[in-house]
């Protein structure tokens, strides 16, 4: 049971507009793709930002907490 010429156009036709859409998706998704990767870019950041400024919070508070503790020398 071979397909006739007109079946065969019909399905390279169809086909061809399948590829077409996909196409279109794959170039929105890939659009998608480099967002979110840039937002995650931007997340990471704005942690380490947020990790230095606790770091030095408690670099700080450490060494208030060491002069606090130092034993008295006599004079």
């Amino acid at each position: 049971m071979s397909k006739t010429n007109d079946e065969l156009q019909f399905e390279i036709t169809e086909t061809k507009r399948l590829i077409k859409n996909l196409r279109k998706q794959n170039a929105k998704l890939k659009d998608e793709v480099q967002s979110l990767w840039g937002m995650l870019d931007e997340l990471n950041e704005a942690d380490i930002k947020n990790w230095a400024h606790l770091m030095n919070e408690i670099r700080e508070k450490e060494a208030q907490a060491q002069l606090m503790t130092a034993p008295k020398a006599d004079c």
